[in-house]
């Protein structure tokens, strides 16, 4: 039998989410259920953000995505490969909250080690040079971790998040510890790198920092997706007024 030829990568959903739910402490006396039958998918190239109130499952979602976490349910897949793979490992970049307590290594050198283990090799250096000068971090390559302001360390966790070219990139409240210029950098950057095709999933607690750079939005509440907002043509203020109407919907429920 003749094998079906695969789909060209622009054709694969970028993230695909299938009906998963998950639950802490199942067996406990109050056990937590973070989600709920989420459904969702997401083309290649797209900017997605992700909403919702503190506890709505966010960070459960998050985790789950990148493969840190399994679900009790359901399926999720990266460019159709388990986000536990090699393949989905080697397709995705991800900014998280790191610490960074080393006294001693520097950021060149922390950046140097990511790219022999991205496998850049020759193109290691014009790469890490090229994100460094677009967060305005190329004069803290000398400078230790341990001695980066903690917008500094942000912003080093976004260039780690772009190094090797990654396919799709999660961002977890990537301009929560950034100063007002180093939030314009950093929409214009994903606005150039949707252009190429890069997939951005971003989790935030701005509104307006989301609805200026997010294609769709996705709000969740209670560990369910409650909308699936298509962002273009929508007035500014759209997602501040969404976010109070289904406040309001749960207070009267």
């Amino acid at each position: 039998m003749r094998r079906k030829k695969p789909l060209p990568l622009s054709e694969i959903p970028a993230i695909s989410v299938q009906n998963i739910s998950k639950t802490f402490r199942p067996r406990s006396k109050n056990p937590v259920q973070a989600l709920k039958n989420v459904t969702f998918a997401v083309p290649k190239g797209e900017v997605v953000g992700l909403i919702g109130p503190n506890g709505a499952g966010k960070s459960t979602l998050l985790r789950i995505l990148l493969g840190f976490l399994d679900a009790d349910e359901g399926r999720v897949a990266l460019f159709e490969h388990h986000p536990e793979s090699m393949m989905a490992r080697k397709l995705i970049g991800y900014q998280g909250d790191s610490q960074f307590r080393t006294p001693t290594l520097k950021v060149e050198t922390f950046l140097d080690l990511h790219a022999h283990l991205l496998n850049l090799n020759g193109s290691a250096k014009a790469n890490i040079d090229t994100l460094l000068k677009e967060f305005n971090l190329s004069n803290a390559s000398n400078f230790s971790l341990s001695s980066l302001s903690k917008g500094m360390r942000q912003k080093l966790e976004l260039v780690l998040a772009f190094l090797g070219a990654p396919q799709i990139v999660f961002l977890d409240e990537p301009t929560a510890s950034l100063d007002p210029p180093s939030v314009f950098e950093l929409l214009d950057f994903l606005e150039q790198r949707k252009k190429t095709g890069v997939t951005v999933f971003f989790s935030s607690h701005n509104l307006s920092e989301v609805e200026n750079v997010c294609d769709r939005v996705l709000f969740i509440s209670d560990g369910a997706v409650l909308a699936d907002y298509d962002m273009k043509k929508r007035k500014r203020g759209f997602l501040e007024r969404a976010f109070r109407t289904h406040l309001i919907e749960k207070v009267a429920s």
